[in-house]
């Protein structure tokens, strides 16, 4: 299985956070990520100033889970420890953790 650092993992949420990326343009880290439930898809409709049929398009959008990690990696990334921190295999974050424990059981 592949791994990803924390900062590939922030960045990959920053873009999503930040701007509309198509499913279908994804770098490997959404599926990664969406796998863990940190991200998801919506289906937009595009409006083009041409006629004709223009194909929905699925965007990349953040899980309230998503949203709460990317908070946490961005806190993360603004304290000293960052630099050590960032190059290390993700892993998420222990309340995201508990919370998946809890709701299994």
């Amino acid at each position: 299985m592949t791994t990803y650092s924390n900062e590939a993992v922030l960045e990959a949420l920053r873009r999503v956070q930040y701007r509309q990326v198509p499913w279908a343009k994804r770098p490997n880290v959404f599926e990664y990520l969406r796998g863990l439930g940190l991200m998801d898809t919506v289906r937009q409709r595009t409006v083009a100033p041409a006629p004709g049929f223009h194909a929905p398009v699925d965007i990349a959008v953040l899980t309230d889970k998503g949203r709460a990690e990317f908070a946490r990696l961005a806190r993360d990334e603004r304290t000293l420890g960052w630099e050590a921190q960032r190059m290390h295999d993700y892993a998420l974050g222990d309340a995201l953790v508990a919370a998946a424990l809890e709701a299994r059981s």
